[in-house]
């Protein structure tokens, strides 16, 4: 059954400039901004009607279950001092949250005509794209660094992917540029320095996230929502789904979690577009020394904070997850980390009404 385009999907706005684009992909965001050498995402825009949740750009898109992820609320011990709800994105079908972002990019590059994507990749969107392209017959290339895991790297090409490899991650980079004027083969993660992030269309996908959490809830936000990010595409994605179902007033606080401080420092100042210096072995997926702006603007537009952890602080905490029963990766234990650091700080309290969004199962690599 064909996929079919959203006949509300109007268009593409600049989340800076506000500036109006067709329905196509524009790879690099808004041409007007990066042409002002301030590189900016587009996000999806849709005419008003009737909705029983956030919109999507596809109908009768892709699928291999993704979604519906449990809400686990008996986590005791998680974090001492405060109960919080864990959203478990590693039930998806590949194990993480990117299945929610593959299911709508393979799903525009089917209606748009595309033979196959690209992307660059530090292994669960490799993974999880490299299914879904199986899943929809389309082609699936994917640019890695050379100290990716091997099974990681196996995974993907037993799903089906080209793997590229390369010495450094700018490469990968560089690798899908090539691909920015291509009528066969779409671009769907960064390849622009500065960067803006990720297809907007697939950004949409993690919209659901916030529904999911709102409906396991009865309708009532959380106070804090902890999200692990590197260039803020899910953390962007959860906060669009949460103004669209509550309104830009009433959205939880975005606490994102990063490996050095880059949104905590633009937030104290620094220049959006520097190089922040930082590295991280641990969290690879959380890396990188730029920024895109739909990071620093999902904090700052809900009241939010940013918060720095350490790869030593994060794998003790992971071993003491596994232990527990809670078998997150590094990037996913780093949101509880997060939020034992914000305690220490008192911008969350034991009262505190918290959901962490665990992102990826951590049996993957193994």
């Amino acid at each position: 059954m064909p996929t079919i385009q959203n006949p509300r999907l109007a268009g593409l706005a600049c989340i800076r400039c506000d500036r109006r684009y067709e329905v196509a992909d524009h790879s690099t965001g808004c041409p007007a901004c990066l042409a002002e050498g301030r590189p900016m995402n587009l996000e999806c825009v849709y005419t008003p009607g009737e909705s029983t949740g956030v919109d999507q750009p596809y109908l009768r898109p892709v699928t291999l279950g993704e979604g519906r992820t449990p809400l686990l609320t008996d986590v005791a011990g998680a974090v001492p001092g405060l109960d919080v709800a864990l959203k478990w994105e590693g039930a998806n079908p590949t194990g993480s949250h990117k299945d929610r972002f593959s299911a709508v990019v393979v799903s525009r590059a089917l209606y748009a005509g595309y033979e196959g994507i690209v992307a660059a990749s530090s292994g669960n969107a490799g993974v999880s794209l490299a299914t879904y392209c199986g899943r929809a017959g389309l082609r699936c290339e994917i640019a890695v660094t050379d100290d990716t895991p091997a099974r990681v790297v196996e995974l993907m090409r037993d799903l089906g992917a080209e793997v590229v490899s390369f010495p450094r991650s700018e490469q990968r980079w560089e690798h899908v540029a090539a691909y920015r004027d291509s009528r066969t083969m779409l671009p769907v993660t960064n390849f622009v320095v500065p960067p803006v992030g990720s297809s907007p269309f697939g950004i949409e996908g993690y919209k659901l996230v916030a529904e999911e959490i709102l409906v396991d809830r009865d309708g009532r936000a959380p106070e804090w929502v902890v999200v692990p990010a590197s260039r803020g595409d899910l953390a962007w994605g959860i906060h669009l789904g949460f103004r669209e179902l509550l309104g830009a007033e009433a959205v939880p606080r975005i606490c994102l979690v990063e490996p050095f401080p880059r949104v905590a420092a633009v937030l104290a100042g620094a220049d959006l577009y520097a190089t922040f210096p930082g590295s991280t072995r641990a969290m690879p997926s959380l890396g990188g020394n730029q920024l895109a702006a739909q990071a620093v603007e999902a904090v700052r537009r809900s009241g939010g904070q940013a918060v720095a952890v350490d790869d030593e602080s994060v794998l003790a905490e992971t071993r003491r997850l596994w232990r527990a029963g809670f078998p997150l990766e590094p990037s996913s234990a780093a949101g509880l980390v997060a939020v034992s650091r914000s305690l220490a700080a008192g911008t969350m309290t034991p009262e505190s009404d918290v959901v962490v969004v665990a992102t990826a199962h951590g049996l993957k690599g193994m």
